[in-house]
């Protein structure tokens, strides 16, 4: 009969002990101390689960959109980055990366210079990659992306821009 008594003894031990390692692993980490009464340990549990119902039942929040940099945008970002960049490494490095952006690095670039009454006068037609090496030696970033040609990879074959 004591036996009987001292293995029911251990396994409510065992039971308890089990509870408070568990109890302990959530994420309010209670104290030992605290765990006295095995009700208070459900209670606690039907709570925590209530609240995980209702977390995920909340909406979520609101995100805001970026928007990625057009072609254009990002092609005047490399324009000015070659223009002001501090060293000729740094801008030969803007170039080499602009140029991803392009077919071949001869791609006819044309330079609007005048615009009147649907007459349209250019600069000395050039290439990209002399226009590039242009902004790398004068820092002149004056001109903006007017129109841009494409190629079937989404490559730009032909540039056109305005001072």
């Amino acid at each position: 009969m004591r036996q009987k008594r001292l293995n029911i003894s251990l396994i409510n031990t065992t039971l308890l002990l089990a509870l408070i390692v568990g109890f302990s692993a959530c994420k309010n980490k209670k104290k030992v101390a605290e765990v006295s009464d095995p009700q208070e340990v459900r209670d606690q549990i039907e709570e925590e689960l209530a609240e995980d119902q209702t977390e995920e039942m909340e909406e979520p929040e609101e995100r805001i959109a970026t928007k990625e940099p057009n072609k254009s945008q990002k092609l005047e970002n490399y324009f000015t980055a070659i223009a002001n960049a501090p060293s000729a490494t740094s801008a030969n490095g803007s170039i080499s990366e602009a140029l991803t952006m392009f077919g071949r690095p001869d791609a006819p670039v044309l330079i609007v210079i005048y615009r009147k009454d649907g007459s349209t006068d250019y600069d000395e037609p050039t290439t990209i990659k002399k226009y590039l090496e242009y902004l790398k030696d004068t820092g002149n970033n004056k001109a903006k992306v007017e129109e841009m040609v494409l190629d079937d990879y989404g490559k730009i074959k032909e540039l056109v821009l305005k001072k």
